[in-house]
C-alpha cells in the first residue's frame, strides 16, 4: 500500500509539474518549444478509476479519499527551462524512461515506464494544455504494491499569479 500510495503521489507531482512545468505531468505546451509560465498554479487532482482485483474493496474508497484533493505549487523559472521530460522525470520515484513524448499544438501524449523499488508502472498521460494551464487525465497500469492493478487520475491546473 505503501508504494502504491508514494507512487501515485508521485505521478501527481510529476502530472503538475508537465502541464505547468512536467513534473505533475500537466501539459501546456501549443508548440514544442514552447514552456510553461512560472508562477503559482492551483491544481485540482481527482482519483477517476481504481482497479486492484488482489486488495480488499475498501482500499478504492480509501485511496479516493487520499488522492483526490486540491493543492497549489509555484514553477520557478528555472522549472520551466528544464522542459516538460526533466521536469517529469524529476518527480518520479525511481528510474523512468518514455516510450513517446509529444506536447505541442495544445496537446500532450507520453507514455513512461518507472520502476519503483523494484516495481514495474506504466504510465500513460493524454489531455491538452496552454502556457497557464492544463487538463491531464493519467493512467498508471502495473504492480501497485498489492498486486497487478491500474489507476486513472485526472489534474487540472491553472496559474493563478505570481509565487510568493
Amino acid at each position: 500500500m505503501r508504494v502504491l500510495l508514494l507512487g501515485a503521489a508521485t505521478l501527481a507531482a510529476g502530472i503538475v509539474a508537465m502541464n505547468t512545468v512536467p513534473a505533475d505531468l500537466s501539459a501546456q505546451v501549443l508548440e514544442e518549444e514552447m514552456r510553461p509560465e512560472s508562477g503559482k498554479y492551483q491544481a485540482s487532482l481527482t482519483l477517476v478509476s481504481l482497479d486492484m482485483p488482489d486488495a480488499p474493496p475498501e482500499i478504492a474508497n480509501m485511496m479516493g479519499q487520499m488522492l483526490s484533493r486540491e493543492f497549489d505549487y509555484c514553477l520557478t523559472p528555472e522549472d520551466v527551462e528544464e522542459g516538460y521530460q526533466s521536469v517529469m522525470n524529476r518527480a518520479q520515484q525511481g528510474e523512468c524512461s518514455y516510450q513517446r513524448f509529444n506536447a505541442s499544438g495544445g496537446s500532450i501524449d507520453a507514455e513512461m515506464t518507472c520502476d519503483v523499488e523494484g516495481r514495474e508502472m506504466n504510465m500513460v498521460m493524454t489531455g491538452s494544455g496552454t502556457p497557464t494551464a492544463s487538463d491531464i487525465t493519467m493512467t498508471m497500469t502495473g504492480d501497485m504494491g498489492m498486486g497487478q492493478g491500474s489507476m486513472t487520475m485526472r489534474i487540472v491546473q491553472e496559474r493563478v499569479g505570481v509565487c510568493s
